[in-house]
């Protein structure tokens, strides 16, 4: 199973947004755990995850945030309407894009 981790300022809104995209991975059958942190606590978390979405209003903080993760771990900036609309289905559908074998 791959873990997909979304990391916004505080954690609140990539939580909820985890749990939505939870139930359409579920309903989809992928093979996939996908939490929400915030900014502070992505450090001591990172490590346990395969791949990461980063909400677009902490887009700044890319490059701080590539230094807690392994060299080739995809990390991708989630676009900004599907993201402030909580479109689970449609930044699923972009991550799978994104890592073909978080369905594997």
């Amino acid at each position: 199973m791959k873990r997909l981790l979304i990391c916004c300022i505080f954690g609140n809104t990539a939580t909820t947004l985890a749990k939505k995209m939870q139930i359409v991975a579920d309903a989809r059958r992928y093979q996939i755990q996908i939490s929400g942190t915030g900014a502070q606590g992505f450090e001591s978390i990172a490590p346990a995850f395969d791949f990461f979405l980063v909400a677009p209003h902490i887009q700044y903080k890319l490059d701080e945030l590539k230094k807690f993760i392994k060299d080739g771990q995809p990390i991708e900036i989630i676009q900004s309407y599907p993201y402030a609309s909580i479109d689970a289905e449609k930044i699923l559908d972009v991550a799978i894009d994104h890592m073909e074998e978080l369905t594997d």
